[in-house]
Order: C-alpha cells, then sequence, then structure tokens
C-alpha cells in the first residue's frame, strides 16, 4: 500500500505519514516513547502473543515492567497508573468473597482503608495486627479462609519494621500468601526474601522527579497473572509517557537514594541531639539493620508544643522545606501525620502509633544537608 502514495490524496497521506525504517544495527541510544493506542497484528503469531492494545501491554510499558522485575529478583511486574492500584489490583486480584486478610494498623491510610471498609463490601474479612505484636499472627489465621498476608516496611509514617523472616515463616506454614509494600525502603532492598508479591509506589523513589503518579507489582508470574488480569479489567494501566519518565528517572536512582540517605543520617544527629524535639523514629534498629543495607531518607519526628501551635503550624514556618505529600523526589518536603495518615483511627491507635498533634514526617530530598538543617534550626527557634 505504501507504494501507491503518489495517489492518495491529501486527507489519506496526512492519516497514513510516512514510515521510517531504521537501518538494521542502526538502534536509538535511548528507547523511543511508543505512543500508539493499537498496532497492525502479525499473521506469523498469536495475537495475544502480540502488541494489539496499549490498555493491554504496550512496548514503553513493557520495558518499564522488564526492568523493575530485573531490579527486585522478581519473574515478572506490572505497572499501573498509582500506587493505590497497585495495592488495591492486588487486593481484589487475590481475594474473593469469603476470603480473610491479615494486615496492620501501621500502613499507608489508603491501604488500611480499603482493607478494613472496602473489601467487606465484597464479603472480604479482616484482621489488623500492629506490627509490635508478632507474637499473634499465628493465632490471627483464620483456617481455610486467610488467603494474604500484608505488610509494609518501614512503615507509612512513623517507620516501624517489620519482622519479614517471621511474616513469611507463618504463612508458609498455612499456605498463606505474602504482599509487602516496600515504598519507604525503595525498590533494591528485601530482595532476598521469599515474598510473594513486592508492592511499590513509582511515585515516589522509582521516579524521583515528583511529576509522575504510578505503582508497580512484582513477584512470582503464576501469582501475578491473576493481579494482571484484575487490574487490566479495572483499567489500571500507565500511561507510556509517565512510564518513559520512570524509566528515565531510575537512571539515577542509586545515586540519588545514596545522597537522600547521607542526608537524612545528618538531620538525624541534628534531631536527636536537639532539646525541641521529643522523639525521633529513622529505621536504625537491629532488625531494620539485619533486612535493609540502606535506611531510606524518610524521618518522622516530635516537635515540643512550646515552638508551634501543631505540627502544620510548624511545618509552614520552615522555608526550604515545604509542606507537601509524598517522598523520595529530589526536593524535601514535610507533613504533619496525624492530618495526612491518622484521622481514620481511633484516639487509642493514635497515641500508640504516635501520631500525634506535633508529630511530623520529613522526606529529605537532594538540598545540601547544611542548608535543610538551618532550616529546621530555624523553626526549631
Amino acid at each position: 500500500m505504501q507504494k501507491n502514495r503518489s495517489e492518495w490524496n491529501v486527507n489519506t497521506k496526512l492519516n497514513h505519514p510516512v514510515e521510517i525504517k531504521i537501518p538494521e544495527g542502526n538502534k536509538p541510544l535511548i528507547q523511543p516513547i511508543f505512543l500508539s493506542a493499537k498496532y497492525y497484528p502479525s499473521e506469523s503469531q498469536p495475537y495475544f502473543e502480540q502488541f494489539m492494545y496499549s490498555r493491554v501491554s504496550n512496548p514503553t510499558t513493557r520495558q518499564l515492567e522488564l526492568t523493575l522485575a530485573e531490579i527486585q529478583k522478581r519473574e515478572d511486574c506490572m505497572v499501573v497508573g498509582s500506587g493505590v492500584a497497585a495495592l488495591t489490583g492486588t487486593f481484589l486480584g487475590l481475594l474473593k468473597t469469603g476470603d480473610h486478610i491479615i494486615s496492620f494498623k501501621e500502613s499507608y491510610r489508603p491501604s488500611r482503608v480499603f482493607i478494613r471498609d472496602s473489601l467487606s463490601h465484597f464479603g472480604i474479612t479482616s484482621t489488623f495486627l500492629s506490627l509490635t505484636e508478632m507474637n499473634q499472627l499465628e493465632s490471627a489465621i483464620v483456617s481455610g479462609k486467610t488467603k494474604l498476608i500484608h505488610f509494609e516496611s518501614p512503615s507509612n509514617p512513623n517507620l516501624e519494621i517489620a519482622d519479614i523472616e517471621k511474616i513469611i515463616s507463618v504463612a508458609r506454614k498455612y499456605n498463606v500468601l505474602v504482599s509487602m509494600d516496600g515504598t519507604f525502603a525503595g525498590l533494591h532492598q528485601h530482595t532476598q526474601f521469599d515474598v510473594d508479591i513486592m508492592i511499590h509506589s513509582l511515585t515516589k523513589f522509582g521516579n524521583g522527579h515528583g511529576d509522575v503518579i504510578a505503582g508497580c507489582i512484582a513477584g512470582k508470574s503464576i501469582v501475578l497473572k491473576q493481579i494482571r488480569e484484575m487490574c487490566l479489567q479495572l483499567g489500571a494501566a500507565l500511561d507510556p509517557h509517565a512510564a518513559y519518565l520512570i524509566t528515565r528517572g531510575l537512571k539515577t536512582y542509586m545515586l540519588r537514594y545514596a545522597r537522600q540517605t547521607e542526608t537524612a543520617q545528618k538531620i538525624v544527629t541534628f534531631l536527636e541531639s536537639h532539646p525541641k524535639i521529643k522523639w525521633v523514629r529513622y529505621p536504625n534498629s537491629e532488625l531494620a539493620r539485619r533486612q535493609m543495607r540502606d535506611m531510606g531518607s524518610t524521618i518522622s519526628f516530635e516537635v515540643d508544643p512550646s515552638i508551634a501551635k501543631s505540627a502544620d503550624n510548624f511545618c509552614h514556618k520552615l522555608k526550604l522545606i515545604q509542606l507537601a505529600a509524598s517522598l523520595g523526589s529530589t526536593e524535601s518536603v514535610i507533613a504533619p501525620t496525624l492530618a495526612f495518615f491518622g484521622l481514620d483511627l481511633t484516639p487509642e491507635e493514635r497515641e500508640s502509633m504516635l501520631l500525634t498533634p506535633y508529630s511530623v514526617r520529613l522526606s529529605v530530598g537532594l538540598e545540601d544537608a547544611e542548608d535543610l538543617i538551618r532550616d529546621l534550626e530555624a523553626a526549631l527557634a
């Protein structure tokens, strides 16, 4: 058909532009973005093995999926439109009416709310423990009904550390699947554990520049197949533009993570010695060091009521560090943890989880440590 272009009218030519074929071996250094929503299927292989429709699969998003599977040492990976889509797609893909899920109070608020309030609409029950109550995990198993244990480590927002080996040991004993949200630790950590499903918000460290919303689900192919089918039905596909930006962001992932961790540790040292800081939470316990090689860039702490009317008021006193949601990006941001993460909890639960009117979560970016410490020092004064 291409040979007959000279016979075509203008509208036809404009809607079927000249095809540019790249000579063999003349590959672009950077993989192009495949923007087409649809593809011509080849007669030489089954349709379901080809790219047909970008909601189902796209070369740009598939490249990102394979890269993320490699980093996490998992058989396969799926990228979706947000970290919350990764969580909800996992739960809906693996659970059905009559099933039971165990999770933990120390979790990202949307995850906790979806498990507790939304899954019940589908006849799925849940039990919430605390990461400090690991001795109760086995007794929380409901024989024949518990199908999934879901947890975070470090947890959001106060960085509690889960005993991953203990969770996996109990799960294997009762033939229960394990899903882990490892967003705070990063894509390169916890790969040594036999976790069935690893979930990450790529909005954070994966992309790293605060301009993309995305999530990923990685794990064993047979388990991921169920989740993929559910996510496709929910229309949770990631746009190829976003996939390209994340692929580009991943090139500096390890450099960014190392620099942010180094700066965070300097800020932890400053905060721990400041008289107006009541407590500091950072993953430096023996359990954290045993499971993680890098402790991350997120810090939680509580300011003394004498220096601010509230956590929000303290955040607004800062000039360089901005009050904003999310974490893991190049810029440092801070958030009041009670208002952002704890309003669905009872007063007793908030108190046990150190979510107070004066507690905050700081995500350290790529600024110089000295500048960030001066900003904190001025606000604390």
